[in-house]
């Protein structure tokens, strides 16, 4: 190789490394953009998401206050379950088993299942075509 042949492939490679570099340069400065944009996305969605949060509860507050709420216990803090009070079970240990359903009327013999009919041999490759009759 010649020394012009060697200098004009290391301009070359410098051009490419360099090409490379400023490549690289613009992909980082890219994806700092996207980085900052989808930041102040999320960062909206966020608030928007608190501020519907706030809103939800304020409402749900104002109905309980106004009595919109069709929660008894809210609207009348005297009213209370009519199940505390319950008497308890005397024997808990014992299951609760259903009886078996009660036949009513008399036992019908069930038929005996159907026999399937006999195959004919000679039609097995045209099942479908009866070309012989």
């Amino acid at each position: 190789m010649s020394v012009d042949e060697t200098s004009a492939m290391k301009a070359t490679l410098d051009g490419l490394v360099r090409e490379q570099a400023e490549r690289r340069g613009l992909r980082d400065k890219k994806a700092d953009e996207l980085k900052a944009s989808s930041q102040d996305v999320m960062t909206k969605q966020v608030m928007t998401a608190q501020r519907y949060v706030e809103n939800r509860r304020e409402l749900g507050e104002r109905k309980t206050k106004s009595g919109w709420s069709t929660d008894r216990s809210h609207a009348q803090p005297g009213n209370a379950s009519a199940f505390e009070d319950a008497p308890a079970f005397e024997d808990s240990a014992a299951p609760f088993t259903p009886e078996p359903p009660v036949r009513v009327g008399r036992e019908v013999p069930r038929r005996a299942p159907r026999r399937p009919a006999p195959v004919d041999d000679e039609d097995d490759a045209f099942l479908n075509n009866r070309w012989r009759e």
